[in-house]
């Protein structure tokens, strides 16, 4: 990983597995607040998931859940610059979440950006993803 992993462990929750999470891959220099921000708004998406399993640049972080996310509060992610934390109703205007999904298994995958790599392959081997709507 060209980041620092331990800049990511705070999202990471010590409780949960990755039994059937759905893989949030965030570009390389993701900020923390950024990739905090990323895992609210696909769990705002996608009610049933239980969990987020992190990758960045390539690499696994560990494991999200709604729950720790919440108990972490806006307070604790929040950077030099960013004011009062206030937001603008809408879409956010850095990123949109794309979801991909495995047409034989159903696996599911999140990304905030395609890079040239393409489509993220499902990782139980059935080749690239395909992009939802």
């Amino acid at each position: 990983m060209t980041g620092e992993p331990w800049l990511y462990r705070v999202l990471v929750d010590p409780g949960a597995t990755r039994s059937d999470a759905p893989l949030l891959d965030l570009p390389p220099g993701t900020e923390p607040a950024d990739a905090a921000s990323a895992a609210v708004t696909v769990f705002a998406v996608d009610a049933e998931a239980p969990a987020l399993v992190l990758r960045v640049d390539d690499d696994e972080v560990g494991v999200t859940t709604r729950a720790h996310l919440h108990r972490l509060g806006g307070t604790v992610l929040r950077g030099p610059g960013d004011g009062d934390g206030a937001t603008l109703p809408g879409e956010s205007t850095r990123y949109v979440v794309l979801r991909f999904a495995c047409e034989t298994c159903e696996t599911t995958a999140y990304r905030v950006h395609v890079g040239m790599s393409g489509a993220p392959e499902c990782p139980n081997g059935h080749g690239p993803m395909e992009a939802e709507r």
